[in-house]
């Protein structure tokens, strides 16, 4: 890859601000945050395909040849940053990305059947591992944690806002949610104990483990 052709500098998303690569065939990694991944095909509603959390790679769809008409939007504020490798380090990303992107697709199917309140407490785990505030240390523990809008959540979870809002009550009861304000959360030491057990994702709380030069 040519680098020095695009443009290759860190872009900082505001939540849900769409992502717009500047260059189709360019690679970018997620250093934080979190996006959705959408399927697009021209005149037809987007439909919600997977998340990409940090350490994941996207724009892998042009690489393989795929023709899948793809948008990507920050659900919170997120950082990506263009991939700059080459040769035998690009194949060896392009091959791992593969892999993370079936997991993600696992981890939607978790988070789309089963009980509301058990898809909603999967996805609270995932974003208090990998959402963390900026400033704060990016480990299972007790703190803030930005999360999506309520509409977001919603669709990605394909529970009605209603239930979300409801079962969001029935945390706070039961002492799961140490704190609730718009678009940040944070969650009891006890919470986090029992969701580790209980919810039990295959690859949630894997650790992603690709890495690359990033400008």
């Amino acid at each position: 890859m040519h680098s020095e052709n695009f443009d290759l500098t860190t872009r900082q998303l505001a939540a849900r601000e769409r992502f717009v690569p500047t260059a189709p065939q360019l690679l970018w990694r997620v250093q934080s945050g979190a996006l959705r991944i959408d399927s697009a095909p021209g005149g037809e509603p987007s439909r919600f395909v997977r998340l990409a959390l940090p350490g994941d790679v996207i724009g892998v769809e042009q690489w393989a040849g795929t023709h899948d008409a793809l948008s990507q939007r920050a659900l919170i504020a997120s950082q990506v940053a263009p991939v700059r490798a080459d040769g035998d380090a690009m194949m060896h990303i392009l091959m791992e990305s593969v892999v993370v992107a079936h997991q993600r697709c696992r981890e939607v199917v978790t988070l789309r059947t089963g009980p509301a309140a058990r898809r909603i407490q999967a996805l609270l785990l995932m974003f208090a591992e990998n959402g963390v505030v900026p400033g704060a240390s990016a480990r299972l523990v007790s703190q803030d944690f930005a999360v999506p809008h309520l509409t977001e959540l919603s669709d990605i979870l394909d529970v009605a806002p209603e239930t979300v809002s409801r079962v969001f009550g029935s945390m706070r009861e039961g002492n799961f949610l140490e704190a609730r304000h718009p678009q940040k959360a944070r969650l009891s030491r006890q919470a986090l104990s029992a969701l580790e057990h209980v919810v039990n994702l295959p690859g949630v709380l894997a650790t992603r483990t690709v890495q690359a030069s990033c400008a």
